[in-house]
């Protein structure tokens, strides 16, 4: 008799336990990426143009950039240049992000990727290389 209260008294606080109490939930969200990265240079302007699918909730991007050393011609290391906040209106929609390259003869190496408002991040873009231009006339 003492065997079985201690067995449900065990049974009780197993079931009676911290932690979920539903079956556990398939992830339907759809993997966040970008598509149809397109970029122009103009003059002194990097054009990207793209569109953000998937993830969880509002969707936002973040940019890198990196210059190309004019003495090794190699690239220094990665830093943030621009990042969107999450936001609703974006999912799904071209986006346009026009940079401005404000040194003159220096090549610069950008890359994108988008982040979703559950703080997933999607895959780097390719890097893309562009040179800012001689804006004197």
């Amino acid at each position: 008799m003492r065997n079985l209260i201690l067995a449900s008294v065990i049974t009780l606080i197993a079931l009676g336990g911290c932690g979920r109490k539903e079956m556990p939930q398939a992830d339907t969200s759809e993997p966040l990426r970008l598509v149809n990265l397109q970029h122009e240079k103009a003059i002194s302007v990097l054009q990207l143009r793209f569109t953000i699918l998937g993830g969880v909730g509002p969707i936002g991007y973040q940019i890198d950039r990196a210059e190309i050393d004019p003495v090794c011609k190699c690239p220094t290391m990665w830093r943030r240049h621009f990042e969107q906040p999450a936001l609703p209106r974006l999912k799904g929609k071209e986006l346009i992000r026009n940079i401005r390259l404000l040194t003159h003869k220096r090549e610069f190496l950008f890359r994108i990727r988008a982040v979703d408002s559950m703080d997933n991040l999607g895959a780097w873009s390719a890097p893309i290389r562009v040179r800012a231009d001689d804006l004197t006339p």
